[in-house]
């Protein structure tokens, strides 16, 4: 039974550790009065590039991660916050390049591997002063994921782990 349970605990720790996380690069303005901010408004960069049903996944994604962080979205007008995304869907292949020294010279091998890469980009603006406050980008492996296939439930955790970053008063 012991044999059984370490087993199946090097199972799931292996399954834990090989799990792709999201390369997530975040920057904010330390100045900026973050706890002063109550409202916000969405607005896609490329409103007509990206991939058709992705856009409401993710708006609806961002209102939840605001509302964790105990902002609302402005009902109508502007808010006191501008957030704008873009996503990006990269998929094809990419040459990979490696010397490696023979004694007799470099060899070069190249190599095709393949790319499937979904990108979001998320900025944050301050309305009253115009500058951005906060900035954070996603890079994430999306192999065997289609738009179609994508559940609001993955975008949600891609989104908050972007969010995760985000200054704010209730924590």
């Amino acid at each position: 039974m012991k044999q059984l349970v370490c087993v199946f605990l090097c199972i799931v720790l292996t399954a834990c550790a090989s799990s792709s996380r999201r390369n997530v690069q975040m920057n904010y303005d330390e100045s900026a009065p973050f706890d002063s901010y109550k409202t916000y408004t969405i607005q896609a960069i490329q409103e007509g590039k990206q991939a058709a049903g992705l856009n409401s996944l993710i708006e609806n994604s961002i209102v939840g991660a605001m509302a964790d962080k105990g902002l609302s979205q402005a009902k109508s007008g502007k808010g006191d916050l501008l957030i704008r995304y873009a996503t990006r869907i990269e998929r094809g292949q990419e040459m990979k390049l490696e010397q490696i020294s023979t004694g007799k010279g470099v060899y070069t091998r190249s190599q095709m591997e393949p790319v499937n890469e979904g990108s979001l980009l998320i900025n944050i603006i301050d309305t009253k002063s115009d500058k951005i406050i906060w900035k954070a980008s996603s890079i994430s492996d999306i192999t065997g994921v289609t738009i179609e296939n994508l559940t609001q439930i993955a975008v949600d955790e891609a989104v908050d782990e972007v969010f995760e970053g985000y200054p704010s008063s209730l924590f």
